[in-house]
C-alpha cells in the first residue's frame, strides 16, 4: 500500500493559500484593535495586500504593534548560548525567515506543490511597517530562555548541541516532548501573548493596528480579557 500524504490537506486548511488577509476587530468600548493575523509563509498576492493594508492604517494614524523577537545581547557567545538553548526547546532556529525551501519545493520536512508559488514572510519593509515610528511588541529571545529556566531549570546543552553551529542541519537530542510543549505554549506563546495584551492595554492610542502571528489571536483574546472584562471582538 502506497503512503498518504497530509501535505494537500494541510496546504488547504493553513491558511497559505490565502489572496488577503482577514482583520480581526476588537475593541474595550474605547480602544479599537485592528488584528491582522499573518501566515509566514504565503503567496505574494497575500503579502502585496498585507503592505497596502499597512500604508493604508499608517496613514490613517493607527499606532502600528509588530511582531519581532530579537536580543539585546552585546557578545556573540551569549547569543549562541541562548539561540543554542533555544534551538534545544524547538529542534531548530531560524534566524531569518527559513520556513520555506523554495528550491527543494518543501515546507520544513513536508513536500508541497510547486505551482502555488509560495513565498517566506517578507522583512519588515516588504509588510510596509517604518520601524521608525512602528513598535516592535515583543520579547527578547533571551527572556524567553531565562523565564522558562526560572520555571524549569537550567537548561543543559551537551556536546553535540554545542558542536552543532547554528546554521547546520540539527541532528542532536531535543528536549523531552513535555518541556518543548510546555515552551510553545506557555513561552512562545503564553509569555509573548500576556506581553502583547500588557502593551495594548497601556497604549495611549485609541486606534491601534497588530500585526502578529495567527496563532497568539486566540491567546491575545484571553490576556486582554483578564485585563479589562470589557475586551471582546467585533463581528
Amino acid at each position: 500500500m502506497g503512503s498518504i500524504s497530509c501535505s494537500p490537506i494541510w496546504i488547504h486548511f493553513s491558511g497559505v493559500l490565502e489572496e488577503k488577509p482577514e482583520l480581526k476587530v476588537l475593541s474595550n468600548g474605547e480602544k479599537e484593535v485592528l488584528f491582522l493575523p499573518i501566515h509566514h509563509i504565503g503567496r505574494e498576492s497575500y503579502y502585496q495586500e498585507v503592505k497596502r493594508i499597512t500604508d493604508s492604517l499608517d496613514q490613517q494614524a493607527y499606532t502600528i504593534l509588530y511582531e519581532q523577537v530579537s536580543t539585546g545581547l552585546r557578545e556573540a557567545e551569549d547569543f549562541i548560548l541562548m539561540a543554542k538553548k533555544f534551538r534545544k526547546l524547538t529542534g531548530s532556529f531560524n534566524a531569518g525567515t527559513g520556513y520555506l525551501d523554495t528550491v527543494n519545493h518543501k515546507i520544513g520536512s513536508m513536500d508541497y506543490d510547486p505551482k502555488y508559488q509560495l513565498m517566506n514572510q517578507p522583512d519588515l519593509d516588504g509588510l510596509g511597517i517604518d520601524t521608525a515610528t512602528a513598535i516592535k511588541a515583543d520579547l527578547l529571545l533571551e527572556d524567553l530562555i531565562l523565564a522558562f529556566e526560572k520555571k524549569h531549570g537550567t537548561i543543559q546543552l551537551d556536546s553535540c548541541d554545542l558542536d552543532t553551529d547554528l546554521e547546520s542541519d540539527y541532528l542532536c537530542s531535543a528536549s523531552n516532548a513535555d518541556w518543548q510543549k510546555d515552551f510553545r505554549k506557555h513561552f512562545i506563546l503564553g509569555l509573548r501573548n500576556e506581553n502583547l495584551a500588557r502593551q495594548i492595554d497601556q497604549s495611549e492610542s485609541e486606534k491601534i493596528f497588530v500585526i502578529y502571528g495567527a496563532s497568539h489571536f486566540k491567546g491575545l483574546k484571553q490576556e486582554l480579557s483578564h485585563l479589562n472584562s470589557a475586551w471582546t471582538e467585533l463581528k
